[in-house]
């Protein structure tokens, strides 16, 4: 953003280099890092764009997609060129895919709230595996530790080989290439089953409507949850 605007320069296209593929006709720019331009630029965005915007950016930055780099990019700069909240302008293109990228991934953290499925391990840690669109692991966990007070957990996402430790009181997140040493505690076969029949008993077998389930309950989440195991 600094450099852009010092060179008056507004690129097609910001990127992760360890993901960039270059293209013939294409000319591109490596911008190395720089503390102090980098708080410039934070300061006006927070002058500006109000005290949520960076919060936002970052939680734009952990969608899956691929354009999520350009399209926080264009939201901060012209932020930074009106030198004003635009958050309410959602007819402005930069600003509606902004808008549409960040309720994404606030969406399924929020889904995930209810979808994630811990199981306790003979030590008494409780441990949950999930595969997410979004890397929204560090959104998800501080949830958790509100909800189950002073139990420790580990949440892992296997995608990303990341993994969100808990002691019960503070958070930390790491990335690991180690599989999952887990011990179930002696309840949890048990626990299992009764998801499952849970599971069963809210259904109607002969009032089925498997397109409604898949809308509140996509596939591509049940793999770790219990009650859809047979």
């Amino acid at each position: 953003l600094y450099y852009s605007f010092v060179e008056n320069i507004i690129p097609d296209q910001v990127i992760d280099k360890s993901i960039y593929q270059p293209q013939l006709d294409s000319l591109t720019i490596n911008i190395p890092y720089n503390t102090e331009n980098a708080q410039r630029v934070k300061i006006a965005l927070y002058k500006y764009g109000g005290d949520d915007i960076m919060s936002h950016i970052n939680v734009c930055l952990l969608s899956c997609d691929t354009k999520a780099i350009s399209i926080a990019f264009a939201y901060a700069h012209l932020t930074l060129l009106l030198r004003k909240d635009i958050s309410n302008m959602l007819s402005h293109k930069a600003v509606s895919d902004f808008s549409f990228t960040l309720q994404k991934v606030l969406h399924e953290r929020h889904i995930m709230t209810g979808f994630i499925r811990f199981q306790e391990s003979s030590h008494g840690v409780l441990y949950a595996k999930y595969q997410p669109d979004n890397d929204i692991t560090q959104l998800l966990a501080p949830h958790f530790l509100r909800r189950l007070n002073d139990i420790p957990f580990i949440i892992h996402d296997i995608k990303r080989k990341k993994i969100a430790i808990s002691n019960g009181k503070s958070i930390k997140i790491q990335y690991t290439d180690l599989p999952a040493n887990f011990n179930p505690s002696q309840n949890e076969k048990a626990i299992n089953e009764l998801w499952k029949k849970y599971f069963r008993s809210v259904n109607i077998q002969e009032r089925k409507n498997t397109k409604q389930q898949d809308n509140y309950f996509p596939r591509r989440y049940r793999k770790y949850c219990f009650e859809c195991w047979e």
